[in-house]
């Protein structure tokens, strides 16, 4: 099972960097990673509509005024990094058409849209590393690696290398995501090619 602390040595051994025995320890390397690991792991799992992190949910329903062409809010899915679509389980297979707003009387963000019994499907922040897909694992460790070589080695070219082999590195997670969804019942019909927004 991977931690929180072995993603973090995986990034770290791209960057030819010792590895850390804690997040809490008094070292440089230690206290960039506390500071890059959340909002990186966010950028990587908003790419794309991971297996592992999709939710589907309905919603709850905001008593307030809806502005047209969205007639019906609701409340923001509390643990959604990013709503994909929408959908009403009366209308199979139709999905609906929404946006994210602010609603500054309520002080809170919402989805406007038009479906009256709204399910996100959404992606989730996991917050549990174990629950990642290896493919996934990998990509995110060199994305982390990307973003702290020129804090922690003032090497841009070894940047630059690391953003290319994260990017080739999320296309395969992305691929091998998008296959295990077609073998899914269910899924065939849909191609793969329809993920990318």
């Amino acid at each position: 099972m991977v931690s929180k602390i072995d993603i973090c040595n995986l990034a770290l051994a791209h960057l030819g960097q010792e590895p850390i025995s804690s997040l809490t320890q008094e070292d440089e390397r230690a206290r960039r990673l506390n500071l890059f690991y959340e909002p990186v792991k966010a950028e990587v799992l908003r790419t794309h509509n991971w297996a592992f992190a999709t939710v589907q949910e309905p919603l709850i329903r905001l008593e307030d005024p809806s502005a047209a062409p969205y007639p019906y809010l609701y409340q923001y899915p509390v643990e959604a990094l990013f709503v994909r679509q929408i959908t009403d389980p009366a209308y199979p297979g139709k999905k609906y058409p929404f946006r994210e707003v602010f609603r500054r009387r309520l002080n809170q963000r919402a989805v406007e849209t038009t479906a009256p019994q709204a399910v996100a499907e959404y992606t989730r922040h996991v917050k549990d590393e174990t629950q990642l897909d290896p493919a996934f694992v990998k990509a995110f460790a060199l994305a982390l690696a990307s973003d702290l070589a020129l804090a922690l080695t003032g090497d841009n070219a070894l940047a630059k290398l690391l953003f290319n082999r994260y990017a080739a590195s999320l296309d395969e997670a992305r691929r091998s995501n998008m296959c295990e969804e077609l073998s899914l019942p269910g899924r065939r019909e849909e191609s793969a090619f329809l993920e990318v927004r």
